[in-house]
């Protein structure tokens, strides 16, 4: 101890001697700990931290399995009907619960919004292990209709509605026009997934949630797959075996169902549905972020070599005063240590504003991402990054300096005019190093954003320039008549049409890029299909005027009128009609539409294919309905979202749009309203963010490696000022002095290239799964990165090459 306290004052006096040093290595430390421990907090708590449930490795995800269907869609959320007896007759689970996404408005609290949340089993969160804060949980019979009027609040959400007020539980608000008594608030541990599994999406954010309140005759069997189903497995029983359990059921439901198809089931592991493919990018991130902070490293251990000449004089005389080897590397790796931890510490701030930001960029779509904090674990990854950092960025000055002959270092002739061939080469070696790993960075860089430039000009199928989407839901209370519905539509369309600057309108059950949703089977009549695959279509109810206002091209026929409603005609998309009527005219054609049972209709139109999900995915095929005759209430839908074309800023008319709407009714809240190039922004948003910061890692890492070779070169041409003197004296030019430099510096600039550029061909598979449009290998991205870091580091290179010519020969001969 006696010893480290020494080491520890003379490192402290050291760098006291050399600020400058010691503040540029401090804060370039701060920045690349800092942004790996906020990477990293973001992987603690998507994918190593358990879900925030009782025993969460007990959770399962069940999803139901048509084998006819599955060439379109492998599996599907949960049917009611299914979960009523999955609970009867599954004995491998203690308990299955049941949620759906929900929204409902909130009044009676200035101007109506709709709030987000979940319609569940009252047993869901007696499954998630989960006690409400204040107040209590559902009750068994809260499930049954009529009696589902109570609602548990988040406890995000009753602190930002009613500022954390206790007496909110017992007292009614009102929902969707109706009172709904709140029960709870759940606690503030309680964080509930966005997406669980393909088709089941949640709102933005979770505000409330409220028991089933349904009869499961209401969705049939094999109708209305529309549940995520959470089951928690029994002691001593083994997923294999639940799964058995629960295929034999459903073997027995899809005979009880006599529809001619069967029935499956699968058993997921909770925790990785919902992280989902977040997985792979975060650890790209993290692997990216790690090479900067790897750049770093390299950078501090030049500095610290071009400092060592400086000491070998001190060095040699501990020697011979009889420190031992051993004692010289405990006194570098000392100071390295020091300078570590004070940039870990600074690190540590850096990471909480990180994190911060990140929390911020919820639109990212990264699962968990409010869950995310600097903990006890990120904590000490910072602490453990930051010592292993020092070690190795002082380990190899340590050893240069350990190696060093004492009796060499105290010769007075020891002087010389060229540097040492070794360190040289050895500093070469790690700005070649610098230059590998930026290459590298920048590749992917590239390729990422080359993905996105392909993906953001891919065909859409609509044109969403100067085009306003604005969504609305319609309390059911005062809208449970189609009549009413469809006047309210009615007045704001031709309202909102009558805006200046406004060329057209209209409305529609679901954007474009907003997910699937009303998805139900589609097919000719008589059709008798192999092994009874059925094709899948989703349904969409919309206005006269919406197919002209989103650029929708009508490909053949007409579009739907009001006259159309109630009639048992539909449009189709361009796939659609291709598959069910190739080389034939499909306008007066006959299909069976699914969607609220089996019915015919004639076909009155066809539309160009758009893109549903994601503009990475293909379009699906789409059969668009004048009304919605599939729910409860047919007619036109309680939720829709009017499209608004207009010839100025889309945002500059959301203002009277908004006094349009409220005009109209003024309990019908507006539940967003954006552009729709913001709806096509938000749906590469998690590529964008990827992107973004793989750009700004290769960036960093690029600056890094120019400081380096820079640093490297400039260190060289000061060590061999008298040589280049010589030189000069004997007749050099000042272009060859130059050129010379420029040789030595681009040397292991281009090996480092090269290096960088052959890594990124091999590890190019990895990546594959991120690009759009573009190859692992695309020869375009790496002849840009190429360019650009040897334009980067000539220039680097040029301003020590460029002071050569300032060398004065009779002073440097003086000198020596």
């Amino acid at each position: 101890m006696e010893k480290l306290r020494q080491d520890l004052r003379y490192a402290v006096r050291l760098l006291a001697r050399s600020p400058g040093f010691a503040l540029i290595a401090t804060l370039t430390l701060a920045l690349g700990i800092g942004a790996n421990t906020a990477i990293f907090s973001v992987v603690n708590s998507v994918l190593l931290r358990p879900l925030a449930y009782h025993q969460p490795q007990q959770l399962y995800l069940i999803r139901e399995i048509v084998p006819q269907v599955t060439r379109y869609y492998p599996s599907f959320p949960a049917n009611l009907s299914n979960f009523r007896i999955w609970q009867r007759e599954c004995h491998s689970f203690d308990a299955i619960g049941l949620v759906e996404s929900a929204s409902m408005n909130l009044t009676g609290f200035g101007e109506p919004r709709q709030i987000h949340g979940g319609i569940a089993s009252a047993n869901l969160f007696e499954v998630l292990g989960i006690r409400p804060q204040l107040g209590r949980a559902f009750m068994p019979d809260e499930d049954q209709p009529g009696r589902d009027h109570v609602v548990l609040l988040t406890h995000t959400f009753w602190h930002r509605q009613f500022q954390s007020d206790p007496s909110v539980v017992g007292r009614a608000i009102t929902l969707d026009g109706a009172p709904y008594l709140v029960v709870g608030v759940l606690p503030d541990s309680f964080h509930f997934p966005r997406e669980m599994g393909p088709l089941v999406g949640f709102g933005p954010r979770m505000d409330f949630f409220k028991p089933l309140g349904m009869n499961p005759e209401d969705s049939g069997l094999l109708r209305e797959f529309d549940f995520a189903a959470i089951a928690r497995l029994t002691p001593g029983f083994t997923p294999a075996q639940a799964l058995a359990e629960l295929n034999v059921v459903q073997a027995r439901i899809a005979g009880q169902a006599k529809k001619g198809v069967d029935l499956r089931a699968d058993l997921l592991p909770l925790e990785a549905e919902v992280i989902g493919p977040a997985r792979r990018g975060l650890l790209m991130l993290l692997a990216a972020v790690g090479a900067v902070l790897l750049i770093v490293c390299v950078n501090l251990a030049n500095l610290l070599l071009a400092r060592i000449p400086g000491r070998m004089r001190e060095a040699a005389i501990r020697t011979a005063l009889g420190a031992a080897r051993s004692r010289l590397v405990r006194q570098m790796l000392t100071e390295s240590l020091l300078l570590a931890l004070g940039g870990g510490l600074l690190g540590v701030v850096v990471a909480y504003g990180g994190v911060r930001g990140l929390a911020d960029a919820a639109s990212i779509g990264l699962p968990r991402l409010d869950e995310v904090r600097v903990d006890a674990r990120v904590l000490g990854f910072a602490l453990i990054l930051s010592a292993l950092t020092g070690v190795l960025f002082g380990i190899l000055p340590a050893w240069r300096i350990a190696r060093a002959s004492p009796l060499e270092a105290l010769k007075a002739g020891a002087a010389t005019t060229t540097e040492g061939r070794r360190a040289r080469h050895l500093r070469e070696s790690l700005v070649g190093m610098e230059v590998g790993l930026s290459t590298l960075l920048l590749i992917l860089a590239g390729l990422l954003t080359m993905s996105l430039v392909r993906l953001l000009n891919v065909n859409k199928g609509f044109a969403a320039e100067q085009v306003l989407a604005v969504d609305i839901n319609l309390p059911p209370q005062s809208y449970s008549q189609a009549a009413a519905r469809q006047q309210f539509y009615d007045r704001a369309l031709d309202s909102i049409r009558a805006l200046p600057g406004v060329h057209s309108a209209g409305w529609v059950s679901m954007l474009p890029l907003e997910g699937q949703s009303s998805v139900s089977d589609v097919s000719l009549p008589g059709e008798q299909r192999i092994g009874g695959e059925t094709p899948l279509a989703n349904y969409r109810v919309p206005s006269p005027g919406y197919f002209q206002t989103m650029g929708i091209p009508l490909i053949a026929g007409r579009d739907l009128t009001q006259g159309d409603r109630g009639r048992h005609v539909v449009i189709v998309s361009q796939s659609l009609a291709l598959r069910f009527w190739p080389g034939r005219n499909p306008i007066g054609q006959i299909c069976i539409t699914g969607w609220g049972g089996q019915q015919r209709n004639e076909v009155i139109g066809v539309v160009g294919d758009i893109r549903t999900v994601r503009l990475d995915e293909p379009p699906v095929l789409m059969v668009y309905v004048p009304d919605s005759h599939a729910s409860a209430s047919p007619g036109a839908p309680s939720s829709a979202s009017f499209v608004i074309r207009t010839s100025m800023d889309p945002g500059g008319v959301g203002a009277s749009v908004r006094r349009i709407i409220h005009g109209v009714d003024a309990d019908v809240p507006v539940v967003a309203l954006r552009p729709m190039m913001e709806v096509v922004s938000d749906s590469v948003a998690t590529r964008r963010f990827q992107m973004v910061l793989v750009l700004l890692f290769a960036g960093c890492a690029l600056f890094l490696a120019a400081l380096g070779i820079y640093g490297v070169l400039s260190y060289s041409v000061e060590r061999r000022r008298t040589e280049l003197g010589i030189r000069m004296a004997l007749g050099a030019q000042a272009h060859d002095l130059r050129r010379l430099v420029l040789r030595q510096g681009m040397a292991p600039v281009l090996i480092g290239l090269a290096s960088g550029v052959v890594a990124a061909l091999f590890l190019g598979r990895l990546v594959t799964s991120f690009l759009f449009g573009v190859r692992s290998y695309d020869p375009f991205t790496i002849a840009l990165v190429t360019f650009v870091v040897i334009l980067i580091a000539a220039a680097a290179c040029y301003v020590p090459a460029f002071r050569t010519t300032r060398v004065d020969p009779m002073s440097a001969l003086r000198y020596e």
